[in-house]
């Protein structure tokens, strides 16, 4: 199926597919858009912001490319399911709050291991990458309960480093030195 689907598709540039999609930089890395905000509300029992209430779900594309290849250590309260779109595969990093480790890759090729979706569960520190040989990748998170700026954290290297020295290669690769924010 996806030999067939690769040779019968049309073929469009990295910037036509930014621009066709109409991704911007991310602060993780890579670049993204949402697409879609539920107008349904969950109440939960983040009473930090928002009064606990969330929307049910939203979604974004996130592209990793060559020139941003990777997406830096975050945390997010909320379960995050990827799902691969389209490109070349990409390696998720998943530290879950009890130091363990979970690794996957997100592509096409089923007889490789690959996988088309894995869910990083709530209160995971995520990073994710580019294979070596792959262009780009381009994948869907659907968040839920949706993705807030106030249930959300950038993952700084040294922070991480004193909760998870265990996985020191990770971090140091992934992580931002310095306190990162979105605009």
């Amino acid at each position: 199926w996806y030999q067939r689907r690769v040779r019968g598709s049309v073929s469009l540039t990295l910037e036509q597919i930014k621009e066709h999609l109409g991704l911007r930089p991310h602060p993780e890395g890579g670049f993204y858009l949402e697409t879609w905000r539920s107008p349904e509300k969950v109440r939960t029992e983040r009473h930090h912001a928002l009064e606990g209430v969330r929307s049910a779900g939203t979604t974004i594309y996130y592209l990793l490319t060559r020139a941003s290849p990777k997406g830096h250590l975050c945390h997010n309260m909320s379960e995050c399911m990827h799902i691969w779109c389209g490109g070349g595969a990409q390696k998720h990093h998943f530290i879950h709050e009890d130091g363990s480790l979970e690794e996957h890759v997100l592509g096409p090729r089923l007889d490789l291991g690959q996988k088309l979706q894995v869910l990083c569960p709530s209160n995971a520190w995520k990073c994710s990458s580019l294979l070596d040989d792959t262009e780009w990748s381009l994948i869907t998170e659907v968040v839920y309960p949706g993705w807030e700026l106030a249930d959300f954290e950038m993952g700084r290297e040294d922070k991480l480093l004193e909760m998870f020295p265990q996985h020191r290669n990770i971090i140091e690769k992934y992580a931002h030195k310095e306190d990162v924010g979105f605009d």
